[in-house]
């Protein structure tokens, strides 16, 4: 019996191009910045769209906890503003938060790490920090410019109090990914939901195993329609 190998960094590699290739048609059509932003779901591919319903999903199951949200890995903030809009809607009266920890320079890649993220994802703080401004989240989102692998765990000390319920690491490098397990797992509440974006992926080959680490022998679950992130695992 033959059969192809295939890696898995190229089992998307179809749908990539197409995608893409629709971006290029997309950007031809000079479609209104305000129809983009009306009409969101006529343009968005379904990659995208997968990755916010899987967030919304997981934090409905956290709804009835209480804790906060931490977002490790910030970028331009999507997630971040995504779930502060979730908390709007949804908390309206609780004390939830979400947590923003980036420190918007880019990659630092460590020899574990995969080499050619050197200096991508960077991002503006002061232009994170006027969106949310400008979208009256100030009393919910809440922006901490920090390197991760050595004043997170200064963050966490200096608030004996604070409890998290839903953390989403998105960073791919060694460091960052120990630290923000190490500290935010312990303050993930019973119940809380702990997700990485690529564990069980070659793009973050320290992930898999920092994270099993330190879950013992909890399930380390997936969402069917959604390519990333790519587990989760609910804290006993």
């Amino acid at each position: 019996m033959s059969y192809k190998r295939i890696k898995i960094s190229d089992k998307y590699n179809d749908v990539d191009e197409d995608y893409f290739k629709y971006i290029d048609q997309l950007l031809k059509l000079d479609v209104p910045v305000k129809d983009l932003i009306f009409q969101f779901p006529a343009f968005v591919g379904h990659v995208n769209l997968a990755r916010f319903l899987f967030l919304y999903d997981l934090y409905k199951k956290t709804i009835d906890l209480n804790g906060h949200i931490a977002d490790v890995g910030t970028w331009k903030g999507a997630s971040f503003l995504f779930m502060a809009k979730m908390i709007k809607i949804f908390e309206p009266y609780s004390p939830t938060q979400v947590f923003a920890f980036d420190w918007f320079k880019g990659m630092e890649p460590g020899k574990n790490d995969v080499s050619n993220l050197t200096d991508k994802y960077s991002s503006d703080f002061e232009s994170l920090n006027r969106l949310v401004e400008l979208q009256g989240l100030i009393d919910i989102a809440c922006i901490n410019q920090m390197d991760v692998t050595c004043e997170l765990s200064d963050f966490i000390d200096e608030r004996p109090w604070i409890r998290f319920k839903f953390v989403f690491v998105d960073c791919a490098i060694e460091k960052v990914i120990e630290s923000s397990i190490a500290n935010l797992w312990p303050r993930l509440v019973s119940g809380g939901v702990f997700i990485l974006d690529h564990y069980n992926s070659a793009s973050s080959p320290t992930e898999s195993r920092i994270l099993e680490n330190y879950i013992g022998d909890l399930p380390i679950h997936q969402a069917p329609y959604n390519r990333q992130p790519t587990a989760y695992v609910i804290k006993r």
